[in-house]
């Protein structure tokens, strides 16, 4: 089993127990990505999706989106504001999930965005690529072999399948920065999954978002965490949220929007 799921115990106490903490991190270093099956509530995630799916402004006439920016053929980028249901911590700093980011990206990783993607019916796949050019340009090996700095991470508002456009995603990719045209010496695989489930990957791991087959919008949120000292020049800032809202975060979750701070002068966390 390449992925984790979760034990009742685990999500009565919203704490992972040491050995699925080191068999997640092993899974994350070695294929490039990681699959949660039953990270979040159900109940939330449809609460959230209802009120999302509300603020969308459909054209059913001319297949479009009146929300966001289009990214590709029918898919779309959504900014999120900071508010209702969405500045729920269990979305952004989720107990379960922060023991395993801190492995991953350091003890002071930060939350770089914050959005929504929706595929309209008939979306066509995605093109192959990475989030991220290769960090040391005259050195891909370097680039490959230092630690993770950067994730993206993806939690479904509908349950998605192989039908309604699933994501296509390059084990071990992350290490070899490969050329499109070997990618058939990585195994593929498919991540879907229903409400409540998550998966993330590398910034470096090849991907592309899979067709939407069905007759209904796809949507997910998305969210991206870095090493604290990462700037990402090269994908929109996303990141929403007012003063007030900011104000009313705890202390600890503050140090998770030290983007907003440098951008905003709000305060300094470190």
């Amino acid at each position: 089993m390449n992925h984790i799921v979760l034990t009742e115990e685990e999500i009565s106490e919203q704490k992972m127990h040491k050995n699925t903490l080191l068999r997640a991190k092993h899974l994350f270093d070695v294929q490039g990505f990681l699959k949660i099956e039953n990270l979040f509530p159900k109940e939330l995630i449809q609460a959230v999706a209802d009120v999302y799916e509300k603020s969308l402004n459909f054209n059913e006439e001319t297949m479009t989106l009146d929300s966001g920016t289009q990214v590709s053929d029918k898919r779309y980028i959504v900014p999120i504001s900071f508010a209702p249901p969405f500045n729920d911590p269990v979305l952004y700093a989720n107990p379960l999930l922060k023991p395993l980011l801190e492995m991953i990206l350091g003890p002071k990783f930060i939350l770089g965005s914050f959005g929504a993607i929706t595929a309209l019916p008939g979306a066509l796949e995605q093109h192959l690529h990475a989030d991220y050019r290769c960090l040391f340009e005259e050195s891909k090996e370097i680039s490959c072999s230092i630690p993770t700095y950067a994730i993206t991470f993806a939690m479904p508002l509908v349950d998605i399948d192989p039908v309604n456009g699933p994501t296509k995603i390059w084990a071990g990719s992350h290490k070899t920065y490969p050329l499109e045209q070997n990618m058939t010496s990585y195994p593929r695989y498919l991540l879907y999954g229903p409400i409540g489930s998550c998966y993330f990957w590398d910034y470096r791991t090849f991907h592309a978002g899979g067709a939407n087959h069905s007759e209904k919008m796809r949507s997910l949120l998305y969210m991206s965490y870095t090493r604290c000292w990462f700037k990402d020049f090269f994908n929109p800032e996303r990141l929403e949220m007012g003063r007030e809202e900011y104000k009313a975060l705890s202390e600890e979750d503050k140090k998770l929007f030290i983007a907003l701070q440098n951008r905003r002068e709000i305060q300094k966390v470190y």
